[in-house]
């Protein structure tokens, strides 16, 4: 299994892949706290530095640029200072960012995490979803078809983080185009767009957002999902409202379970983490690393197993981190 997944790992190399959906700035606030401030019974952080990285779907674009693939990247950030420094580190990294419709008066999404030891104290986000109208969209999509058509595209990631580009209507116009042009299409759906989304490869959601999304009540895993009978009623739920080819759903400590149309019996992944410090961005790694092995014709299970061990290394960092080609091949061979 290790050569089979390093093997795949080599392979990545060359994909092309069309990363479209919320484009953010994380920013992070670094330092330390050891009073409480006089005017409310919250810490006082004293700041000892700032640091600023692609979030949302720009991460899985960072993500995808790590493990040596190339990315078009296809959303909105304003006319701001925060968007062009993340259209910077984007084509800083090699990116394609002529999809990227800048906002004029617009506000780039923007999510600033204060931390104080290596522990979030606080988050706050700044957003305005009613910026991007049906025509901005229009331009998104016509810069996506462009991109198909031009032949650069081998596979399509949705990242929605409900931050504004997504409706039903974009989004199943988004899987359609990618349908016409035989591109690969995986979707990140967020629990609130229960669009039922057809034509999607692999939708990849969390076990709190898959049961979201089927309109079955949360329940808390049983430390054995092969036998945990609530996810399985999701995941069939899930398959049959999307009809989409997989299903990859996360469970943390417990895992992935991987759900296949193609009448494959439930695969459970055990989780590859060592130690977990912060998990966001986790799922950006997921997607980008299985999007990619499938891409590269990688068999769903192995897909799957690969990017299980890139989530097992992110979120042993802290702030939003993108895998390294590198790291993840030595984990792979054991070093």
């Amino acid at each position: 299994m290790t050569k089979t997944l390093t093997n795949i790992l080599d392979s990545l190399a060359g994909c092309r892949i069309a990363v479209l959906g919320d484009l953010m700035l994380d920013r992070y606030h670094f330092g330390s706290a050891t009073r409480i401030s006089q005017e409310a019974p919250v810490p006082v952080v004293l700041v000892k530095k700032t640091t600023h990285v692609p979030g949302g779907a720009a991460n899985v674009a960072r993500n995808v640029l790590s493990l040596k693939g190339s990315v078009s990247v296809f959303g909105c950030v304003g006319a701001d200072e925060e968007g062009r420094s993340l259209l910077k580190m984007l084509c800083d990294g090699g990116a394609d960012t002529s999809g990227v419709v800048v906002i004029e008066d617009g506000h780039t999404t923007v999510k600033t995490r204060v931390l104080a030891s290596n522990q979030q104290v606080v988050r706050v986000d700044r957003e305005v979803p009613d910026e991007i109208t049906d025509e901005i969209r229009a331009r998104l999509l016509s810069n996506l078809e462009s991109a198909f058509a031009a032949g650069k595209i081998d596979a399509l990631i949705m990242e929605d983080y409900a931050k504004g580009v997504f409706t039903k209507e974009f989004m199943q116009k988004a899987a359609d185009l990618a349908g016409r042009y035989n591109v690969i299409s995986t979707l990140d759906p967020h629990p609130s767009h229960a669009f039922d989304i057809k034509g999607i490869t692999l939708m990849t959601p969390n076990r709190m957002e898959a049961f979201a999304l089927a309109g079955i009540r949360h329940e808390a895993g049983i430390g054995d999902p092969m036998n945990d009978l609530p996810l399985k009623m999701v995941g069939e739920t899930l398959m049959g409202k999307w009809s989409a080819k997989m299903l990859l759903v996360t469970l943390g400590a417990e895992g992935m379970a991987l759900f296949r149309q193609d009448g494959s019996p439930l695969l459970v992944i055990p989780t590859q983490a060592r130690q977990v410090f912060d998990v966001s961005g986790a799922g950006d790694t997921v997607m980008a690393t299985i999007t990619l092995a499938i891409c590269a014709g990688a068999q769903p299970s192995d897909a799957a197993a690969l990017a299980n061990h890139a989530a097992g290394i992110v979120v042993g960092y802290v702030g939003t981190r993108a895998i390294e080609a590198d790291e993840l091949r030595d984990v792979l061979e054991g070093k």
